[in-house]
């Protein structure tokens, strides 16, 4: 048995292609066969790593009699919201406005033909189960409505909603914040913050990477060290829970307790790019090798399991094996000791509390109770001794984990998440001198170039040689963002140009009249455009392309440019004040504005290109949050056939110089 889902490229689509439900994929087909036949529409979004999504499907989704009961009333409609984020955070900020209790995935929706909806829930169970409503009481109820007068009343409602978000879309603000917002906003996020385990109070708990880049920056920046304590605390934290992964590398996608220790066991390629991020920019500010090699680790990771063979990366890893939850990442004590020699499985067991009982249904989720240092003083050993076993014993375990069934892998490619992880790996490549993660990131590049930029503008998805869905502001966004750092990174002219054109793409058909952008292109089919401000998993886009901007005025001093950031900045301000958790990244952006003096280092190279490699170890090896790069031997010509360089202050030109070591002593001040 097999539906129209058959037909598309999205592993989650075809995860449901052989439902008995009559799926549809989100497109004019659905939609007229709604309108001509009077149908409400029943939309269900997920992604093919979420663990509750495989679950309905199996309940009640694989279930004929339910299946001809949603077939016989609904125009049934399948999204993957990793390939439609904008169908997937427009319909979940309506589902928000309907439904008193959280919302997640699965995201269910009953829609007009209109595509406007009046109900929505998250994961249902077959039968009513613990006062939650079931698929077939839903159903029944639905069609009970439909058939009887209170459909207008539904009609009604749904009409109300949509009208009351098409009021409330924000484009424009008056007002640029200023540093008073940005410390009101840093005192919010202390006020939230978890100081015994780090993150935000409460479970789940989720990483939060580029809120940690912004307590690092603004101690940086301030020179203050209660942000970076708290960064410290959550990175710390973090890498010793079950979160992440110590034998394979990388992070799971949230914990479910405050404590970090049982995780959901997906990985998605955003969360470990924006993690693998921090971790490198608080070993760029500290030297700490902690934090070195936990970089290192998550980007290994990457490279060996989760790299396409041109050089895109994939999506995600589900957080099921065969059915079951984590069964490939948790260990018994006794798999463990027979793994290892008794000695180092003695000291393994209890450096990861390792239990015959364990934590997680019988088994154990690795996670460490106390940083190395401290195990070796409290047992009285030597520190690189343990380690030595400890490495040792990863390695074989890890061997051994080979041998399972490994998780279900995503293997669409997406720009956005591509982009993320391509902007760490340069930044990681230079800095830690790895050619290999230099070259991971230019090739991660040359891939989207090839496979998802047609006719000047950029797709967001590809898979089995197929590229498609217009990309959105974040896709922009995000890659314009890599593009810049590969071009401060010396790796040519080239991606500078490109970055420039995508965001004169976005100027023209993304934004708003004096204001911030828009999500969607002008041509996209759906309900409404919106300017979406929040952060979400991913960084909001707007907070992205307002430090682009900056960034390309620093290196362009173009004036357009930091008029745009501007228009970005007075609109997220209300939003930053009512709710600074969620924008983050548009603190960092707020971070660079606000800095009176926004320096750039323009470098004049000489024909050997002496001191290339100097300035980029100096400048990617240490924690500089706001100064920008240029390579411009056009308008700053070499003085006396030496490698030159000119400093830009306060926007003024600094006398130029052509020792090192002057600069070096520049760069150190700064």
């Amino acid at each position: 048995m097999t539906n129209r889902l058959i037909k598309e490229k999205s592993p989650y689509l075809l995860q449901h292609a052989h439902n008995p439900v009559d799926w549809y994929p989100w497109g004019e087909e659905a939609f007229e066969k709604a309108r001509a036949e009077g149908r409400p529409i029943f939309l269900s979004i997920g992604y093919a790593t979420c663990h509750w999504c495989h679950v309905m499907s199996r309940e009640s989704f694989d279930d004929p009699e339910i299946a001809a009961e949603m077939n016989a009333l609904f125009a049934n409609i399948k999204v993957d919201r990793e390939e439609l984020p904008e169908i997937d955070s427009l319909y979940m900020e309506f589902a928000q406005a309907l439904m008193a209790s959280g919302t997640g995935w699965p995201l269910n929706l009953i829609l007009t033909p209109e595509l406007k909806p009046f109900y929505a829930a998250a994961y249902l169970p077959p039968e009513e189960r613990q006062g939650m409503m079931g698929m077939k009481q839903l159903v029944r109820h639905i069609r009970e409505l439909w058939a009887s007068e209170e459909k207008e009343l539904l009609f009604d409602q749904a009409n109300k909603l949509v009208d009351l978000f098409e009021k409330s879309v924000m484009t424009r603000g008056e007002e640029v914040p200023t540093e008073g917002t940005l410390d009101e906003a840093l005192e919010s996020l202390f006020e939230t913050a978890d100081p015994i385990y780090g993150g935000m109070q409460g479970a789940p708990k989720f990483p939060v990477g580029y809120q940690c880049q912004f307590f690092l920056n603004y101690a940086k920046t301030y020179n203050d060290p209660r942000p970076l304590f708290f960064a410290e605390k959550t990175l710390e934290r973090m890498h010793l829970g079950g979160i992440y992964d110590h034998v394979g590398g990388g992070f799971s996608r949230y914990s479910v307790d405050e404590k970090w220790v049982v995780p959901h066991f997906e990985k998605m390629l955003y969360d470990n790019a924006i993690l693998a991020g921090a971790y490198l920019d608080a070993w760029r500010y500290t030297q700490k090798e902690k934090y070195r090699k936990v970089t290192e680790e998550i980007l290994d990771y990457i490279l060996r399991d989760m790299r396409h063979p041109d050089g895109g990366f994939f999506s995600a890893e589900d957080a099921e094996t065969e059915g079951v939850e984590g069964a490939f990442y948790v260990w018994t004590k006794e798999e463990v000791m027979e793994a290892l020699p008794p000695d180092d499985g003695a000291l393994f067991c209890e450096y990861f509390d390792v239990t015959d009982v364990g934590n997680f249904h019988g088994k154990n989720i690795l996670h460490r109770t106390l940083p190395l240092a401290e195990f070796a003083d409290y047992r009285g050993l030597d520190e690189a001794q343990v380690n030595a076993s400890l490495e040792h014993s990863l390695k074989t375990l890890y061997e051994a984990r080979e041998k399972r069934t490994r998780p279900f892998k995503d293997d669409k490619v997406l720009v956005s998440w591509n982009a993320l992880m391509i902007d760490t790996l340069v930044k990681a490549g230079v800095a830690l001198e790895n050619k290999s993660y230099l070259e991971a990131g230019v090739k991660g590049a040359t891939f989207i170039r090839q496979h998802l930029w047609k006719e000047g503008k950029l797709l967001r998805r590809f898979r089995e040689g197929e590229a498609g869905y217009e990309g959105s502001l974040n896709d922009y966004a995000a890659l314009i963002r890599a593009l810049i750092t590969l071009y401060e990174a010396g790796q040519g002219e080239s991606y500078l140009e490109w970055a420039l054109e995508m965001t004169a793409h976005l100027e023209q058909g993304y934004k708003a009249d004096e204001g911030a952008f828009y999500l969607t292109g002008p041509d996209h089919s759906i309900l409404m455009r919106r300017c979406e401000l929040y952060d979400s998993a991913e960084p909001s886009g707007n907070a992205l392309h307002a430090e682009n901007l900056i960034r390309l005025y620093q290196i362009t001093h173009n004036r357009e440019y930091w008029i745009q950031a501007e228009d970005i900045l007075k609109v997220a301000k209300n939003f930053i004040e009512a709710y600074p958790q969620g924008a983050s990244y548009h603190l960092l952006s707020l971070l660079r504005y606000l800095d009176g003096e926004l320096p750039t280092l323009v470098i004049a190279l000489d024909e050997k290109k002496s001191g290339q490699k100097e300035v980029l170890q100096e400048v990617f090896g240490r924690l500089l949050p706001h100064l920008a790069l240029s390579w411009d031997s056009k308008e700053y010509p070499c003085k006396e056939g030496k490698t030159t360089f000119y400093l830009w202050k306060q926007g003024k030109c600094q006398p130029s110089i052509t020792k090192w070591k002057e600069v070096e002593s520049l760069l150190r001040r700064i």
